[in-house]
């Protein structure tokens, strides 16, 4: 007897995300090494609780950084007024995780296979099959919760589109030490127990659970408190309904709140205060929310990188009464809540790092969109409709895993992305640095335009020496004449040089800088980063254009290297010209 169509689609998706994790993850060479960045200061409460003894000082972690590789500085920590040290991020995830870390350290402890540090391969080994577990048991639940609604058919659909088709498989796969897989079991549980509930009697031991699991998602990540849109809206319609939607909502509430009391505890065993800001100096725009680049923004825009869930959002207005309300209020807080953070883009991430868990509870409208697209027909009609919609889940799970992959080759690159660098590498399967240029020109000159007139040319050696030595070297400066003015007018540049030295980063490096000034007023400056387009140190060239769209007679263009680095260079040649379309 063959097995039900979404239980097949269950067991697909989680056998390749726990194949692709454990290759990514190395676990069979011994190397794996998870804890990392974002996902220590999630971790760092168990080995400061169970194995050092040290929640005040944390002193333990200077021998964790010396020992593995986690992150450039222990941001993950921040400092009280009292000297002494507390995460940054809630406990919730190492809660979660207690069980098994215990297991393991006990395990290790005895057998002496490996440092009882906490950190040791089978510690993050632990940290690897944990993520697998439980996003096998949020697929689980999310299928259970759906087949109360919808055929075998379109939730088999809708597991392989949101398990391959979405960024949830890269923070499964990538990022077993974060807390968006955590967060979708724990929504799609949520779901289960809560329909559960409203559906078979209400019996009280599915309220327990559900207010368990939100003190548990809200001890993980605060902003999970949207979830109580869930309870709150369920099915309400008249003031009985508000009632009782007001009863249950309140005994979820109050459980949720005696779970996260676990981090107040916390806190006050060690720093001595009941609460503690690890977001000190950032915050929220409340008054100008982020929705456009959270939505579509090239640098880390939701349904850019992810556009499956536009489908998820439309069918909202394809559910059934009791769940429109609530799935429509839990989605426009939720996504003003997290794009009203002034980081809207949450880092270095792979697409919106923030909503994947809000994946489990839009599987219910993506579900409702998918029905009514198959409708009623029957035979071939409904035949090529679902052939119809398995091409379309196909494409959005091939662009899925294939922008995963330019993500992990960094052809997209880690942070920051604009439209017309997306553009340039969308489909590429190689990494050409000279790209990079886009990044921070976010333009490209249109074909057909040539040098019409040559504005500078140095072919005798240009020393660029380290910021400690000299900041500006000059490299041309042109007072425009009547004859240079025109539409469609760019600067072009082009230099060739040596590179010596690898100490830039993000902010400090050595820049090929442009500016129009008109009198005392700069309309335009651009700086095009260098040392990220290098490619072959010893001999390397770049070249770019940069629109002067306003150009008029006596405006100044100028371009000169600015070099904030420790790094040096020695320039053999540069030129610049005006660039018009041709006759």
């Amino acid at each position: 007897m063959l097995k039900p169509t979404s239980k097949i689609a269950l067991y697909l998706v989680f056998a390749i995300m726990a194949i692709t994790s454990l290759i990514r993850n190395e676990v069979f060479t011994g190397k794996t090494n998870v804890i990392n960045w974002d996902g220590y200061g999630y971790y760092v409460y168990l080995p400061a609780t169970f194995i050092y003894g040290d929640v005040e000082e944390y002193a333990f972690v200077d021998d964790h950084f010396s020992d593995y590789d986690i992150s450039s500085n222990a941001y993950q920590l921040m400092e009280t007024e009292d000297g002494g040290k507390f995460p940054i991020y809630n406990i919730g995830l190492a809660v979660v995780w207690t069980p098994v870390f215990l297991a393991m350290h006990a395990f290790v402890k005895l057998t002496g296979i490996a440092p009882a540090d906490g950190m040791s391969y089978p510690y993050q080994l632990t940290v690897v099959f944990m993520s697998l577990l439980i996003i096998f048991l949020g697929l689980m639940y999310l299928r259970r919760f759906l087949l109360d609604y919808f055929s075998e058919t379109v939730v088999a659909f809708v597991l392989i589109g949101l398990g391959l088709g979405t960024n949830l498989f890269y923070y499964v796969v990538e990022k077993p030490d974060m807390t968006h897989g955590y967060l979708f079991a724990g929504y799609a549980a949520f779901l289960y127990f809560f329909n559960r509930y409203v559906k078979d009697g209400k019996r009280s031991k599915d309220l327990v659970i559900c207010g368990l699991l939100a003190g548990a998602m809200c001890l993980t990540r605060s902003s999970e408190i949207v979830l109580f849109a869930i309870p709150a809206f369920y099915g309400l319609k008249n003031w009985p309904t508000f009632k009782e939607n007001f009863g249950r909502t309140a005994i979820i509430f109050g459980l949720a709140i005696a779970v996260f009391s676990l981090q107040l505890v916390f806190y006050k065993v060690g720093t001595g205060h009941w609460f503690q800001d690890g977001y000190k100096g950032l915050g929220f725009d409340w008054l100008s929310p982020h929705l456009y680049e959270g939505f579509f923004g090239y640098r880390r825009g939701w349904l850019l990188y992810t556009p499956l869930m536009a489908l998820g959002l439309a069918g909202i207005f394809w559910l059934r009464k009791g769940w429109f309300l609530p799935v429509l209020i839990f989605t426009i807080g939720n996504c003003y809540i997290l794009f009203s953070w002034h980081i809207w883009w949450y880092g270095n991430t792979f697409g919106s790092r923030p909503v994947v868990q809000s994946y489990a509870l839009l599987a219910l409208p993506l579900a409702a969109l998918l029905a009514w697209f198959l409708g009623a027909d029957a035979g071939a009609k409904k035949g090529w409709k679902k052939a119809g919609f398995g091409v379309l889940v196909a494409l959005f799970i091939g662009l899925n895993l294939f922008q995963h992959w330019q993500y992990n080759q960094r052809i997209i690159p880690l942070d920051f992305t604009n439209q017309t660098y997306y553009w340039e590498v969308f489909g590429k399967t190689k990494l050409n640095k000279k790209d990079r240029v886009f990044l921070d020109t976010n333009e490209k000159m249109p074909t057909g335009l040539k040098t019409k007139h040559p504005l500078a040319l140095i072919d005798t050696l240009v020393s660029v020496p380290a910021k400690a030595v000299r900041e500006f070297t000059n490299l041309s400066e042109h007072w425009v004449s009547a004859d240079e003015i025109g539409p469609d007018t760019w600067i072009s540049a082009s230099l060739s040089f040596s590179y010596h030295g690898e100490g830039f980063d993000k902010w400090k490096f050595p820049s090929v800088v442009t500016e129009h000034r008109r009198g005392g007023d700069v309309l335009k400056w651009m700086q095009v980063n260098i040392a990220r387009t290098v490619e072959n140190p010893d001999n390397d060239s770049l070249s770019f254009n940069i629109s002067l769209p306003d150009l008029q007679e006596g405006d100044v263009v100028k371009q000169y290297v600015w070099n904030l680095s420790r790094d040096s260079m020695a320039i053999r040649s540069y030129q610049a010209g005006i660039s018009q379309p041709g006759n």
